[in-house]
């Protein structure tokens, strides 16, 4: 039942993108095939759940958030190799050449395979979320200090090496912390016991803290991949600006309609419009009116009809998490909000998130 209303939401947004087509006249199907995407990652989601199910017995939220983490560690991991070792960088740019939007051809940043920029910032910084679950499980349940710290040591290394991908994990890591926070000043099982796992996240965070320090200074190649990770931090402390190149870019792309039928259904347009031969508006740089900001593609393409299904979609997708999971609701929320604070700065969807999570069945264990 679940399933089939989220596939409803899901088939309205592709609606709209046919709707925006037809009344404007455009060949630009870039949320036309919506329905098709999301059943592609549930497929994907449905059969990785299974094989996990297979190797271990049961599936939780638990397992597949390590199983998430360990993806993101690998991705940090690759990205750096990639970095280091040219004989590495050839092979796999070898398999994605020629795709920017995977990362390739891009300088002074790090990339994986097919997790780079905004994309593969805004899902690490999703999984970090996740990790902000698993570190206070592991406080509920009184895990060992040795499992605490390699959490923690997984947070601090996919938050900095997250940054050198997409600075849109920073914003990921700013919600994981509130998460964890809220849940140390107002969970009922607040007691001192758990000050000697702070006391060894704080070790760690300290260590994280002089090794970076120590790359910093030492490695000229891991200073500018740092600074431009952690830009706003530096121009902060440097020249008074929390700011970037990137923040720079979304307050002036942050436009919208001069006219009440774009506000509506909008312009039919999501990509450059060049790529329309009969397109006659003004010239854009891979973008339609020279914007990359998520809100403002989203309005500009299918109006607030589109944009409104769209969240909607999201929304609902979330409903079924939690009804499936009322225990863990406020991790979902939690990936929810920051799906839509993502959407501030690019148009990509963290449904590949909520994804394995919706092919859990109640009946098993639900940790």
């Amino acid at each position: 039942k679940g399933l089939f209303k989220i596939s409803m939401w899901a088939l309205l947004v592709s609606f709209c993108s046919f709707i925006t087509m037809v009344v404007n006249n455009t060949p630009d199907d870039s949320y036309l095939g919506y329905i098709i995407s999301m059943y592609v990652w549930l497929f994907a989601a449905y059969f990785c759940v299974n094989t996990m199910r297979i190797v271990h017995g049961q599936i939780s939220i638990e397992i597949i958030g390590y199983y998430l983490v360990g993806v993101a560690v690998m991705q940090c991991t690759l990205g750096l190799l990639i970095n280091y070792f040219p004989f590495i960088k050839s092979i796999v740019d070898s398999l994605i050449t020629g795709e920017k939007y995977m990362g390739v051809g891009v300088e002074d940043r790090l990339y994986g395979i097919g997790c780079a920029l905004d994309v593969g910032g805004g899902r690490l910084g999703a999984i970090l979320i996740i990790l902000s679950h698993l570190i206070i499980l592991a406080i509920k349940r009184k895990d060992s200090q040795l499992r605490f710290i390699g959490l923690i040591g997984a947070f601090i290394y996919v938050m900095t090496v997250g940054n050198m991908m997409g600075r849109t994990a920073s914003v990921g890591a700013a919600i994981a912390l509130f998460y964890f926070i809220i849940y140390i000043f107002y969970s009922s099982t607040y007691d001192i016991r758990i000050m000697k796992y702070i006391n060894s996240g704080a070790i760690v965070i300290i260590c994280g803290v002089i090794i970076c320090i120590g790359l910093y200074n030492v490695n000229p190649e891991f200073r500018k991949l740092l600074r431009f990770g952690f830009e706003a931090f530096f121009n902060y402390f440097e020249n008074g600006t929390f700011e970037t190149n990137s923040t720079n870019m979304l307050s002036e792309g942050m436009i919208f309609p001069d006219n009440f039928k774009t506000w509506i259904i909008g312009d039919g347009y999501m990509a450059s419009g060049s790529n329309d031969p009969y397109y006659t508006g003004p010239s854009d740089y891979g973008f339609y009116m020279n914007t990359d900001a998520g809100y403002s593609r989203f309005i500009f393409y299918f109006g607030l009809i589109g944009l409104s299904a769209f969240s909607l979609f999201f929304i609902n997708v979330c409903k079924d998490c939690i009804n499936r999971f009322v225990e863990a609701k406020y991790l979902f929320i939690a990936i929810l909000l920051f799906n839509f604070c993502v959407w501030v700065k690019v148009s990509t969807d963290l449904f590949v998130v909520f994804a394995p999570f919706l092919c859990i069945d109640k009946s098993l264990d639900k940790r």
